[in-house]
């Protein structure tokens, strides 16, 4: 590559700047792992190398507010856009460069519990008086803030910083079983929380809820506060809207399951089996919060988003035999004068189509498995599953019979069938089934 001229090296280190973090893992990944460079690629990887730690101080620095700078989502009522951090801390490197580069140390050396966060904490209560102040080098900030939820949010978060990283590192605790223990540190944390703005609690919520991997866990933490309130309580209160943000997303999950049909494909059943399987502990976390009342209005629309969510996987699963049916057709052969039994038709080949569409409601019937029990429809899947084994199983007895002993047409048909039945028979219990039935015909 050799020399890159100084034109082209700001051109790269504007685009750098404005990569994603991912992106500049990734590079930063790539060209370390190719080893020596020359002078220019060398170049690239020390700029690499730079942002990469400029952004980690950053990100550590704003670690309570960083989540809430992104694309956002069904469970996010504070967004900011991803950029609003950057110019945060372009403005600070400018008016605060020693505590900067302080920052920046403190995250190269971070030792965890044995470290101290004061020097982020400071760097986030300069940032707050600025954008309160309105400082003028902090004007693009609070403009790009101001595109999201809004300066002043952006603002009382970062009032909230220091408490929020502190709960931030108990969050691991507060998401497990609840003590006594844990709900005391739970509340004191709390209390911290509205010292700082008797308004402050939502927003507290808000802030933890943006680092769950599984927003509605959010639940659990708010809960352990008001110690396992009733429905009434809680949707009277100024966070009831967390309460209906899960119940909004059941009914995404339950309309996700319900639009899934046998003839769009294996990939769309695993999505239908995932919404299914996000519902399914959505909804038991749910009950497990909040002390809900049968004829409550929570309650009520949790008993039936429970009934929506069984009934329409048991439609998908009493597909699955009239499926298999098709795909493997049957044929009466007399047995004697009063008696007569399905076996293999091979009077025509395999139709792909029936074949994909049995094989996508088999792959469904597996992947929602894990959910049967919590979702109140393990007793539909077993049934299926009972009726799929009995008829796959007599399948391949017969089919076998016949791979032995068709004529050259039919014997390829034959095989056709059997290699069919065998990936059923792995879609429908696990691998080694599929490996028995292979085994068996080529015996």
């Amino acid at each position: 590559m050799g020399q890159i001229s100084e034109a082209k090296l700001a051109l790269v280190r504007g685009l750098i700047e404005r990569a994603p973090d991912g992106a500049v893992r990734s590079l930063l990944l790539a060209l370390g792992a190719d080893g020596g460079h020359d002078a220019g690629l060398a170049h690239v990887h020390r700029l690499l190398e730079a942002e990469a730690s400029d952004r980690r101080a950053r990100n550590m620095t704003f670690a309570p507010v960083a989540p809430l700078c992104g694309a956002g989502g069904p469970f996010n009522a504070l967004v900011f856009p991803p950029r609003t951090l950057a110019l945060i801390w372009r403005a600070l490197r400018g008016e605060a460069p020693d505590e900067v580069i302080a920052a920046k140390a403190l995250a190269a050396d971070w030792r965890g519990d044995e470290s101290s966060p004061q020097i982020f904490d400071a760097l986030c209560a300069r940032t707050a008086d600025a954008l309160r102040g309105g400082d003028r080098a902090f004007s693009a900030a609070a403009a790009a803030a101001d595109a999201g939820s809004g300066r002043e949010q952006l603002t009382a978060c970062l009032d909230l910083a220091p408490v929020t990283r502190r709960a931030l590192a108990q969050m691991p605790e507060w998401l497990g079983r609840i003590t006594s223990e844990k709900a005391a540190t739970l509340r004191l944390a709390y209390r911290d929380v509205v010292a700082v703005a008797d308004d402050a609690g939502p927003r507290f919520f808000e802030m933890l809820c943006a680092h769950l991997a599984e927003p509605w866990l959010i639940l659990r933490v708010i809960c352990g506060v008001m110690d396992h309130p009733n429905e009434a309580y809680f949707a009277g209160s100024e966070l009831a809207g967390f309460g209906a943000r899960v119940l909004d997303d059941i009914d995404r999950q339950l309309a996700q399951v319900a639009s899934f049909k046998a003839d769009l494909g294996r990939g769309a059943a695993r999505t239908a089996a995932a919404a299914a399987h996000r519902a399914t502990v959505e909804i038991a976390e749910v009950e497990q919060s909040i002390n809900l009342a049968p004829d409550g209005p929570w309650g009520r629309r949790l008993a039936r988003q429970k009934r929506t969510l069984a009934g329409a996987i048991e439609a998908s699963l009493k597909a699955v035999d009239d499926a298999v049916g098709r795909a493997l057709p049957l044929q009466t052969r007399r047995m004697g004068p009063r008696a007569a039994r399905g076996v293999p038709s091979l009077v025509r080949d395999p139709d792909p189509a029936l074949v994909e569409q049995a094989a996508t409601l088999l792959a469904f019937m597996t992947e929602v498995r894990p959910s049967a029990a919590a979702g109140g429809f393990a007793s539909a899947r077993a049934k299926a599953q009972e009726a799929l084994d009995a008829r796959l199983d007599a399948y391949v007895e017969d089919i076998l019979e016949d791979v032995r002993s068709a004529d050259e047409s039919h014997g390829g048909r034959a095989k056709a069938f059997l290699e069919i039945a065998a990936e059923f028979c792995g879609l429908a219990r696990d691998a080694k089934a599929a490996q028995i039935v292979r085994r068996r015909a080529a015996a």
